[in-house]
């Protein structure tokens, strides 16, 4: 590799690790001259270079010392050039350090991991979301992007925020998007009903132009734009003004039913009201694979069927292979 290369194979790098490179080059190198100034002081190159480290950082243990004038005038110019090297180093170390951090909490810091879940909007519903994902999968990674915070609020969590238009190439490269499994688009409940799904239909499209197999979530307040949203690539839809109206309408004829459906969703773990592929059960009745999957512990209440969802069907109601089985896995 010719020095032209190696130069800018390392220009590359951080300033801060091109700096602790520079600084191991010289210790190594003052631990081989001490060697071979003070072979007997300093018999191995091991010994020279654990001489130039405790000398760099310490000022010295006093138990080796060069005992040649050649060896301790190598020593003087050591002491003053690598000592300040060290502390240079020290100082932009920690100044490094506070820089980034600042920069995480600004939101200005590109994501670098994979196989992440990307929250579209900072709202009531985006931080009960975020919450209840970490505490049931601590170790999950999330990433939070928002053009209104100035701030990381949910940092000490391990939420990596981006700031920035959802809307831009820039913003969702920054969050990785092309390498997330999964990107939740909530709305923004300020605006008007229109033009919050229109942002958000805007924002799936970019999200499905940069990565079109990534599984997307989106939640539309206005049904005339679930098709549209659809049509944008959209691999699950949340209508939740129909959701909250619905809740309301059974509140309406049974009263205390929100609470209980509140409770009830609250208390299901990840993954425990799930979908189950219907091929083992093909042609089969309701009631007999019912009884099967009773005996695992799982409790079957509906079938999807195409779009269509049937809630505890008839006894006789045939299985088919294509059908999706929603369970309760107790």
């Amino acid at each position: 590799m010719r020095l032209r290369d190696l130069v800018y194979y390392i220009s590359r790098y951080p300033p801060v690790l091109q700096l602790g490179a520079l600084i191991v080059v010289i210790l190594i190198t003052m631990g081989f001259i001490m060697h071979l100034v003070e072979p007997e002081m300093f018999p191995t190159v091991f010994d020279g270079v654990w001489f130039a480290i405790v000398t760099a950082s310490t000022i010295g243990y006093g138990d080796t010392s060069p005992e040649t004038v050649r060896g301790k005038a190598f020593a003087m110019v050591f002491i003053m050039f690598g000592a300040g090297f060290m502390t240079f180093y020290m100082a932009k170390l920690a100044s490094s350090f506070v820089i980034t951090q600042g920069a995480l909490g600004r939101g200005e810091r590109s994501y670098e991991r994979a196989n992440h879940l990307v929250v579209v909007g900072w709202n009531s519903r985006s931080r009960h979301t975020i919450k209840a994902l970490l505490s049931n999968q601590p170790e999950r990674s999330i990433v939070l992007i928002d053009h209104s915070l100035t701030e990381n609020p949910l940092q000490k969590e391990g939420v990596h925020f981006i700031r920035g238009n959802p809307g831009e190439d820039r913003t969702l490269r920054k969050a990785k998007v092309s390498d997330a499994h999964t990107v939740l688009i909530t709305a923004d409940q300020y605006k008007s009903e229109m033009e919050v799904d229109m942002q958000t239909i805007l924002t799936l499209l970019t999200v499905k132009g940069i990565n079109p197999s990534v599984y997307t979530i989106v939640e539309i307040l206005s049904p005339e734009q679930i098709v549209n949203a659809e049509r944008a690539g959209a691999d699950e839809i949340i209508e939740s003004a129909h959701l909250l109206s619905t809740v309301m309408t059974n509140s309406v004829f049974s009263h205390g039913i929100s609470t209980t459906l509140l409770e009830m969703l609250t208390h299901l773990k990840p993954n425990q009201l799930d979908f189950m592929k219907a091929e083992a059960f093909s042609e089969k009745s309701f009631c007999d694979v019912a009884q099967q999957l009773n005996e695992k512990d799982i409790l079957m209440i509906g079938v999807k069927r195409g779009s269509d969802l049937v809630m505890n069907p008839s006894p006789s109601f045939l299985i088919e292979s294509d059908d999706l089985l929603l369970v309760i896995h107790t």
